[in-house]
C-alpha cells in the first residue's frame, strides 16, 4: 500500500508562482491554475476527493529531491519527462505537451532563436530550458544566462531590464504574459523547431508501479473524456479578455 492510501491524503509539489498554472494568491491563499485542477482531479480519483489533496511549493530545482525526501506524494509542476529524470523518479503518462519558447519585450529586435547571440537569458535553475539554453550557448556568442530560482523570475528578470529575454516552455511562457494584466507588453516566439517537445509528467518515488497505475489509469480517464482540455481552458479563460 502506498502512503497516500494508508493516510487517506495526497500531497503533491506544486508551482506557486505562475497564474493559470499553479498560483497561490498572497492576499487570500486560495490555490488555483491547470495543475492545481489535473492534482484535485487526480485526488478525486485516487483518494475519492479533492479536499483531501494537500499543496506543497516546489521550485523547479528540489523537485526531485522533494520526492525522494518524502515530503510529497507526486509533483505536478511542469516536470518534463527525460530519460535521466525516469531515473531518479517514475512518471506517469503525459498530462501536458508543450514546445520550447522565449518571451520578449514588445519591439524587442529578438524575433528568432538566432537573435539571442550576444543577449542575456533569463532561464529557472533545475529546468529543461536551462539545460538546453547552456547546450546552446556555443552556437549564440556573447549570450549569458541570467538564473532565477522561480519560473515568474525569469518574466521579472525581462520587466527590469536584467535579461533580455526569458527562456521557458509556451505554455508557462503563456500564462506567465497574460498573468501580467498587459500582455500586449511581452511578445512570445516558439522555438519548438529546434527542440524535442515538452512532455509534463506527474512523477512520484522511483519504485512505484501500482502508484503509477493508478495515475495513468486516472491521466486516461480525464484526457479521454475532456476533463485536461476543460481545466487548461478554464485557466486560460480566467484571466478574461486580457489577450
Amino acid at each position: 500500500m502506498e502512503p497516500f492510501q494508508s493516510r487517506g491524503r495526497l500531497i503533491a509539489g506544486v508551482s506557486f508562482d505562475i497564474p493559470g498554472m499553479g498560483y497561490k494568491d498572497p492576499r487570500t491563499g486560495a490555490l488555483s491554475g491547470f495543475e492545481i485542477g489535473v492534482a484535485k482531479a487526480v485526488g478525486e480519483k485516487l483518494v475519492g476527493s479533492a479536499d483531501r489533496v494537500d499543496f506543497v511549493q516546489v521550485k523547479d530545482q528540489e523537485r526531485i529531491a522533494e520526492i525522494d525526501c518524502g515530503d510529497v506524494d507526486m509533483v505536478v509542476s511542469q516536470l518534463t519527462i527525460t530519460p535521466d529524470r525516469a531515473e531518479q523518479v517514475d512518471f506517469s503518462i503525459p498530462y501536458c505537451t508543450t514546445r520550447e519558447g522565449i518571451l520578449v519585450p514588445a519591439g524587442s529586435p529578438i524575433a528568432r532563436f538566432e537573435d539571442l547571440g550576444g543577449r542575456r537569458i533569463a532561464v529557472t535553475r533545475g529546468s529543461v530550458s536551462l539545460r538546453r539554453m547552456t547546450a546552446a550557448l556555443p552556437s549564440l556568442p556573447g549570450a549569458t544566462l541570467v538564473l532565477t530560482d522561480l519560473s515568474v523570475g525569469n518574466l521579472e528578470a525581462v520587466e527590469a531590464g536584467q535579461a533580455d529575454a526569458a527562456s521557458n516552455d509556451m505554455i508557462n511562457l503563456t500564462m506567465l504574459r497574460m498573468g501580467t494584466g498587459r500582455p500586449e507588453a511581452f511578445t512570445l516566439i516558439d522555438i519548438g523547431a529546434r527542440f524535442d517537445p515538452k512532455p509534463f509528467g506527474i512523477a512520484v518515488k522511483k519504485g512505484s508501479p501500482g502508484f503509477v497505475a493508478l495515475l495513468n489509469e486516472a491521466i486516461g480517464v480525464m484526457t479521454a473524456d475532456g476533463t485536461i482540455h476543460k481545466l487548461l481552458d478554464a485557466a486560460i479563460a480566467s484571466f478574461g479578455n486580457v489577450g
